[in-house]
């Protein structure tokens, strides 16, 4: 499949495409969801993934572009149909045309950027099957494994399985590399075939100076080893002296590890409009892609990317820490390094992206062979070992990835987030009026909030602990509230700030983001619910972790109302004696229906129910009352020891002539379900701060520093 530019062909326009079978058609038809060409070629995965489609059009799955409109019409505009996928999910639920959806039940998307990349993204591994990969050509410098997924060329055969099945350290391929005893010892390859130079590693000279880096070392395409070698007559030699061939010049991929077979003077083309070249590696520096983690050197990237560089030395940064595409080039143009040690090569960033991560890291081979510090710039070929600590699980990103040639990490590093909703309680039955929580019952994400009055630290509302930085609570507790009158005390039973155990903890906050919606000075209680940002991270412990929130749907909730489920809430308002707690109690409530909650509150209460709310309590004397506002109610997942947060203390109805809550009728809770999209923005903005140092390096006493 190829376009035939101007000035190769005087017979057809550079605005034509050439079908596999011969047929010609205008390139305007080229991936626009409809076959022209009798075999279908214009509408394929491996030519239509690289189309960018304008914003007021849908991406279909495979890369072609349809009208918006199209979108669960009840057509299939798309050649995969993906276009009428999901179409029973919400707006919120499907993802953007620059996102794989996965094949879950509920909304999971990754950037395309990641399907068949040798490890599963999507949790039930739909981005890493024969469906989806079969039809993947990798790349030149890539290898395929045998499912379809493409891993680096670079991390095959180095022990450690990148492809999802395996295949990429399959003992007939790596038999050469991973030796053992006297055939390692002699470290001799057979007639017609190349020893790599720092690793026990052969190939077929066939593969020597091909374009693609196949020792781990790369001394098999070394400028040195192929300026000397001659190229095939009519073959293209690469500028560091690789030779491919012909075809594969200007065919919009890599196959000159350098892209040089893609120079844009060489192919007589010019980059789509606005648009930059990502700068090659140097040593002593990197930079990181804005928007775009997975990016790499030579890749074309649209106008307005900016790239932010740092240096291995710090301070030594000659020209902008930001630069951004232009017109088709760079600007301010590309900064360099003061102090930088040229023998060293290039090196990778330092794996500081693998957020709460515990890291090692191994140099495989080379000057630098054994294990190495990981708070530094790190050599080609070194492995990076990743796991979770206790109390955390794998949010995303691989647990082993190698720094390649071309000073980037083969796959996107692991992070770990807190496992979430997670309390060991030895609770009795439900005490009527509520029950005071007891040192050996958790309840790890309560969080209680306390503010700067009068010389003195006071009790005024609850909390609930989300993410490492984040709290839950309600907008009416905080809207007229400085941040820096604030703390949160988390592991306390206590509304009394002096009197905390030793597992409690107390942080300031730092910020308060309050739901746009809410309306308090006009007594509007609608969107009742804000956000706590904390100056550091809480240390997750058995007695201090967050809550789930429900992600996906308000499916759980849902259900609670139609069977009458029950729900649990704590804090430290009001009690039957019409006083507030010492203590932190908790009750259960019931879980009420909307009809049947309109029909038990006064009619002028009834405006509070709302589409963004739900009722809660016994109507009998039990439930929640002032000072538990803010308040977090937690539902458990059905068939699961896992609690969510589904609602927050919001508003009551008032005993006559009193400003006292009245307990003989249902609360009201704001949905959190409602408003997940906005506290998901704002947790992804946060930086963790304050984490303690999870870098792990085993056999100190040989660690290179």
């Amino acid at each position: 499949i190829h376009v035939i530019a101007e000035e190769n062909s005087q017979e057809y326009s550079s605005l034509t495409f050439i079908c596999v079978d011969g047929t010609v058609m205008p390139l305007a038809n080229v991936c626009d969801g409809i076959p022209h060409c009798p075999d279908s070629s214009d509408e394929v995965g491996t030519l239509c993934r690289h189309v960018v489609c304008p914003t007021y059009m849908y991406r279909c799955n495979y890369g072609a572009c349809v009208s918006r409109t199209a979108r669960c019409n009840g057509l299939v505009d798309c050649m995969d149909a993906s276009d009428e996928v999901a179409c029973d999910r919400g707006a919120n639920d499907i993802c953007s045309d620059k996102d794989f959806q996965c094949s879950t039940i509920y909304q999971e998307c990754i950037p395309f950027a990641e399907v068949c990349n040798g490890y599963k993204d999507c949790s039930d591994g739909s981005d890493e099957n024969a469906k989806t990969c079969q039809e993947y050509i990798c790349p030149e410098h890539t290898f395929r494994c045998s499912y379809g997924g493409c891993v680096h060329q670079e991390v095959v055969c180095d022990s450690v399985k990148d492809c999802v099945d395996g295949t990429d350290e399959d003992s007939r391929t790596c038999a050469a590399v991973n030796c053992e005893g006297y055939e390692c010892s002699q470290h001799e390859c057979r007639d017609q075939e190349f020893a790599c130079e720092n690793r026990r590693q052969c190939l077929p000279m066939t593969k020597v100076c091909d374009g693609t880096r196949h020792c781990a070392d790369a001394s098999d395409e070394s400028a040195k080893l192929c300026e000397a070698r001659e190229c095939p007559e009519n073959w293209f030699r690469c500028a560091y002296g690789g030779c491919i061939r012909p075809e594969l010049k200007c065919n919009s991929r890599l196959n000159c590890y350098d892209w040089s077979d893609e120079d844009e003077s060489l192919c007589g083309i010019t980059l789509p409009e606005g648009a930059c070249r990502l700068p090659a590696a140097k040593a002593g520096i990197h930079y990181s892609v804005s928007g775009c983690s997975r990016c790499r050197p030579g890749e074309v990237v649209p106008e307005l990317t900016r790239l932010d560089y740092v240096c291995d030395v710090k301070g030594s940064l000659q020209g902008a820490s930001e630069i951004y595409c232009q017109n088709n080039r760079w600007f301010p143009s590309v900064p360099s390094c003061a102090f930088k040690n040229e023998t060293e090569g290039v090196t990778c960033p330092a794996p500081s992206e693998a957020h709460d991560a515990i890291r090692r890291c191994e140099a495989m081979w080379g000057p630098h062979k054994g294990w190495l510090p990981c708070d530094r710039a790190l050599p080609v070929g070194t492995r990076v070992f990743l796991e979770c600590p206790a109390f955390y699980e794998r949010h995303k990103g691989s647990s082993s990835v190698m720094c390649l040639h071309d000073g980037t990490w083969s796959q996107s590093l692991l992070s770990c987030t807190p496992i979430c909703g997670m309390r060991d309680s030895t609770a009795a039955a439900l005490i009527v009026k509520g029950w005071s929580v007891e040192k050996e019952e958790t309840l790890p994400w309560q969080a209680t909030l306390f503010s700067h009055e009068d010389g003195q630290w006071t009790f005024f509302c609850g909390g609930t602990l989300i993410a490492e930085r984040v709290v839950l609570t309600a907008g009416h507790c905080v809207w007229k509230t400085a941040a820096d009158t604030i703390r949160v005390a988390f592991g306390i039973l206590s509304s009394d700030l002096n009197q905390i155990g030793e597992n409690a903890q107390v942080i300031d906050v730092e910020s308060i983001e309050l739901q746009n919606a809410y309306q308090d000075h006009e007594s509007n209680y609608g969107s009742d619910i804000a956000l706590l940002i904390l100056k550091k991270a809480v240390t997750i412990t058995t007695v201090v972790g967050p809550v789930c929130i429900p992600w996906d749907s308000n499916a759980i909730l849902l259900e609670y109302q139609r069977n009458s489920g029950l729900g649990l809430v704590a804090g430290m308002g009001l009690t039957e004696n019409d006083t507030f707690s010492s203590v932190l109690r908790v009750t259960t409530v019931k879980i009420i229906s909307d009809d049947e909650c309109r029909k038990n509150q006064n009619r002028d209460f009834r405006k509070y129910l709302t589409y963004t709310s739900f009722c809660a309590g016994w109507a009998n004397g039990t439930g929640v009352c002032n000072g538990d506002s803010g308040g977090g109610l937690v539902l458990q997942r059905p068939n699961s020891s896992v609690w969510e947060i589904h609602g927050v203390v919001s508003v009551s109805p008032r005993k006559l002539g009193t400003n006292i809550c009245d307990p003989n009728f249902y609360a009201v809770f704001t949905k959190v379900s409602m408003y997940v999209n906005w506290i998901h923005e704002i947790i992804e903005s946060i930086p963790t701060i304050g984490l303690p140092d999870f870098d792990q390096q085993p056999n100190r006493d040989n660690i290179i520093v």
